[in-house]
């Protein structure tokens, strides 16, 4: 046997346990993933859920005690949506806050009744006819409006809302100036949303 004959040979005898040792693969299977991120709007109320004047001042502008409601607005919202609004509103524009004494049948209409947000600008009566979303006509305010882009579908924010009764004028056709003594009680209601 010539060297070149057994050069041959040896190198297909070392091969011989490398092809017998190759790599051996099996089928393909396949696991499928799904993850969902709800859209999601809520909002938290942090401080200031219970409010109250102890001694109304007649003829003038009262502020609530026990406040400012300090509100948190969160959301995770889909493509397509342009902006997040907060409402404050009463669901009566006429009977915010309500007469206790059943001989009184006068009761503090929702434009008495004044919001301001994070301590800038002048309160705003709640008897708003454009802020209708909820509650009906004349009945809240839109307290901001958040535009949404890209880079704030899933996000937050805090704000403190500050109120007041104010008996100084007229309030929604009626003399607040010449409000009865009693206890008024009421409910004001904050809600988000988000459009379109």
């Amino acid at each position: 046997m010539n060297s070149l004959t057994r050069w041959i040979m040896a190198c297909v005898v070392l091969a011989l346990p490398l092809a017998a040792s190759a790599q051996l693969n099996s089928n393909t299977t396949n696991v499928s993933l799904s993850a969902t991120l709800g859209e999601s709007l809520s909002v938290t109320l942090n401080s200031g859920a219970t409010q109250s004047i102890t001694s109304l001042t007649p003829a003038a502008v009262n502020n609530f005690n026990g406040g400012p409601a300090n509100v948190t607005t969160a959301w995770v919202l889909k493509p397509g949506r342009t902006a997040v609004a907060l409402y404050a509103y009463f669901d009566s524009p006429t009977s915010a806050m309500v007469h206790t004494d059943s001989g009184n049948t006068i009761d503090i209409p929702a434009a008495a009744i004044k919001a301001q947000l994070n301590g800038a600008g002048a309160h705003n009566g709640l008897g708003n006819s454009l802020a209708s979303t909820f509650g009906g006509t004349a009945t809240g305010l839109q307290l901001f409006s958040q535009s949404i882009t890209g880079t704030n579908k899933n996000s937050s924010r805090t704000d403190t809302i500050g109120l007041q009764l104010d008996l100084s004028g007229p309030a929604n056709g009626q003399d607040m100036t010449q409000l009865p003594a009693d206890t008024y009680t009421g409910t004001m209601h904050i809600r988000a949303q988000a459009t379109p």
